[in-house]
C-alpha cells in the first residue's frame, strides 16, 4: 500500500500550504502594523547637527544648514515648524510615501515693507531652535543652535526706472530702459521681468556686485532677442547678501510696439549701363517693410545726386552723419578704396517712416569721376549704428569711358 503525501495531515513532513499561508499572512500583518500603526507612519525624523551658523560653508566650519530627514509610510500632508526665538512654517504640502529632506540654513520667508524696498528674506536671531515635523496624527521634533550671523540686511536706494514705457523694435526710439539704484554693501544682485501671470524673463542673472551706483539695462527681450509680449510688466531688482538676507525692489514697466523689424528689397536698377566719365547714372531702389513695426529713416531724401569723391557723411556740413537705428538705403561698388569704415557710401532716406505693409522708392544720382574702366554698384538696406540688414543686392556693372 502506497502511503499517501498528505503534508496537511503530517505536519511533521513540513508546514503544507496551509501553514505556508498562514505564515505568510502573520508576517504581512506585523509589517503592516510596524509600517503604519499610527495612520501616518512617520519614523527616522533625523537632524544632520545639532548646531549651525547661517552663512557658514561648513567646511571646516560649523555647518552654515541643518537637514532634517524623515521617512512617510504612506502619502501624507506634512507641514514643518519652526519654533524658537523665530517662529515659521517651513513647509506644507503632500508628500508621497518614503524618504524627505528639509534643509534649513537659518532664514526664513518675510515680508517687510519699507519706502524703497521690502525684506523677502531673513536670518533668524541666535538661540536654541527646534523643527516639528507633523503629519496630522503624527509628529517628531528635533533640536538645534543657531549661532549669531549677521542681521544687518542690504538696501536698495534710489531706484528709477527710465523710461517706463519702451517699444523693443529697434526704432533707436525708446527701445531700452535703465533701471538705476545704489546698494549699500556687497550682495548677489538680479533682476527679472514678471508678467501678469507671474511669467519671468531674466535681465540680470544673479552676479556678485560691490556697494555702490548700478545701472542696469532692460530690452524688453528674452534670452534669444526677441521682443516679450506688449503688456505691463514688473521689473524686480533683488539684492541677497553673504549669509540669505534678502531685499527686492519692483517697478512697473510697460512693453508697447515690440516686434522684429524687416525689410525686404524689392528691386534695384542701374542706369545707364554706358557713360562717360563726369556723367550720373541713376539709382532707383523699391523697398517694402515685411515686418509689424514702423522703420523711422534719415535724410538725405530719394533724389538726392553724389558724385563719386562724396560720401553720406562728407555733404551739407557732415549733416547726415548716421543717427543709430534708423533706416537707409545705400549704394557701395566692388574696389571702394574707402575699406569697411567707409562701405554704402552713398546713402538715402526714405522720405517718411515706413509703415509695416508699406512700400518706397528712394535712390537718386551719383556722377561719376573714377577713372576705372567698369565699375560693379550693388545696394543694400542699413539700420545705421546697427547692422547692414541686406548686402550686395543687385550687382550691375557700368562700363566709364574717359
Amino acid at each position: 500500500m502506497i502511503e499517501p503525501n498528505n503534508n496537511f495531515a503530517n505536519p511533521q513532513k513540513g508546514p503544507g500550504l496551509i501553514g505556508l499561508f498562514c505564515l505568510f499572512a502573520l508576517t504581512l500583518s506585523m509589517l503592516l502594523v510596524a509600517c503604519d500603526s499610527s495612520g501616518a507612519a512617520l519614523s527616522n525624523v533625523l537632524a544632520s547637527t545639532d548646531s549651525i551658523v547661517p552663512g557658514s560653508t561648513g567646511i571646516g566650519k560649523p555647518a552654515g544648514a541643518v537637514e532634517v530627514r524623515y521617512t512617510l509610510g504612506k502619502k501624507s500632508a506634512v507641514t514643518a515648524t519652526l519654533d524658537g526665538p523665530v517662529k515659521s512654517t517651513l513647509l506644507s504640502q503632500e508628500q508621497t510615501a518614503g524618504e524627505h529632506l528639509l534643509r534649513f540654513a537659518g532664514v526664513v520667508d518675510t515680508d517687510e515693507a519699507t519706502p524703497d524696498y521690502r525684506v523677502v528674506r531673513r536670518v533668524v536671531p541666535s538661540g536654541d531652535y527646534k523643527i516639528t515635523i507633523s503629519t496630522g496624527d503624527a509628529q517628531s521634533s528635533v533640536g538645534f543652535t543657531v549661532g549669531e550671523a549677521r542681521q544687518d540686511v542690504p538696501a536698495i536706494e534710489n531706484f528709477v526706472l527710465h523710461p517706463d514705457t519702451i517699444s523693443p523694435n529697434s526704432d533707436a526710439l525708446d527701445d531700452v530702459a535703465e533701471a538705476t539704484f545704489r546698494t549699500n554693501q556687497t550682495t548677489t544682485l538680479s533682476v527679472d521681468l514678471y508678467d501678469r501671470s507671474g511669467g519671468r524673463t531674466a535681465v540680470l542673472a544673479p552676479i556678485k556686485r560691490g556697494p555702490g551706483e548700478q545701472n542696469v539695462v532692460i530690452s524688453g527681450q528674452d534670452d534669444l532677442g526677441t521682443a516679450l509680449p506688449d503688456g505691463v510688466y514688473t521689473a524686480t531688482v533683488r539684492a541677497t547678501d553673504s549669509v540669505g538676507n534678502r531685499v527686492e525692489a519692483s517697478k512697473p514697466i510697460t512693453v508697447e510696439a515690440g516686434g522684429a523689424p524687416n525689410l525686404d528689397l524689392v528691386s534695384v536698377d542701374f542706369s545707364p549701363r554706358q557713360i562717360i566719365i563726369g556723367t550720373e547714372i541713376s539709382v532707383t531702389v523699391r523697398v517694402k517693410n515685411t515686418g509689424k513695426v514702423p522703420l523711422r529713416t534719415q535724410g538725405p531724401d530719394p533724389g538726392y545726386t553724389y558724385t563719386t569723391n562724396d560720401t553720406y557723411a562728407s555733404i551739407e556740413g557732415s549733416k547726415w552723419t548716421d543717427k543709430a537705428g534708423l533706416w537707409r538705403v545705400g549704394v557701395d561698388w566692388d574696389g571702394n578704396s574707402g575699406g569697411g569704415p567707409s562701405r554704402y557710401p552713398f546713402r538715402w532716406g526714405f522720405g517718411k517712416t515706413l509703415m509695416p505693409g508699406e512700400e518706397v522708392i528712394t535712390g537718386g544720382k551719383i556722377r561719376i569721376l573714377k577713372q576705372e574702366r567698369t565699375m560693379w554698384f550693388y545696394a543694400g538696406v542699413l539700420q545705421e549704428g546697427i547692422t547692414i540688414f541686406l548686402d550686395r543686392r543687385g550687382r550691375t556693372a557700368i562700363g566709364v569711358d574717359f
